[in-house]
């Protein structure tokens, strides 16, 4: 965990690019524990479990794998395959007792959808990857999740929706929000008793 901290710490001293959000949530989850909210995130069964899409992760050589290390890779939201609108590489994983957590250099495809073609700096990611923690904890009546979730893109999108219609906005709100639905909610489904 002191290497969770270090990270966190190194990344709001460095502040963010210009035009680029830092979010922060905590989400309670009563009832629940650290290890099995981490399980859901960490491997690639409860991924897809909780988000209802395929999800994977791979080895840093490509392999796949069961679960999360340091050095490999998360494809989400795959709608086809080799399709996939989030691209993450695990930086580090860490664990003790009761607590777990998760860094990653995350990128989804909203990174190349703004509206303005100014607004995108890097050819064919858009911008660059945002730094991602978790941090999954045993509370006295449950657990929690921890994110801090830095230099999420605050450009203009347009993204459109399996139902034909558009989420127009700030990319970092958009973000914030698709956390709670895609994420948070999921937790909650597979959490009911």
């Amino acid at each position: 965990m002191f290497r969770t901290a270090i990270a966190i710490t190194r990344l709001l001293m460095l502040g963010h690019n210009a035009g680029a959000a830092t979010l922060s949530q905590t989400i309670h989850f009563p009832g629940a524990s650290a290890d099995v909210l981490y399980e859901l995130y960490a491997t690639s069964k409860g991924h897809r479990t909780v988000t209802g899409l395929p999800a994977s992760y791979r080895t840093a050589d490509g392999a796949e794998s069961d679960r999360a290390q340091a050095g490999g890779t998360l494809d989400a939201f795959c709608f086809q395959p080799d399709m996939c609108a989030l691209k993450a590489r695990v930086l580090d994983v860490s664990s003790a007792d009761g607590v777990h957590s998760i860094t990653m250099a995350w990128w989804n495809f909203g990174w190349v959808s703004a509206i303005d073609p100014a607004d995108m700096t890097i050819e064919g990611r858009g911008a660059p990857d945002s730094t991602l923690v978790l941090t999954f904890r045993d509370t006295l009546r449950g657990a929690q999740i921890e994110l801090v979730h830095v230099n999420v893109p605050d450009f203009k999108v347009r993204i459109p929706n399996p139902d034909e219609t558009e989420e127009v906005g700030p990319l970092s709100s958009i973000v914030n929000t698709h956390w709670n639905t895609l994420y948070w909610d999921g937790f909650r489904r597979n959490l009911a008793p």
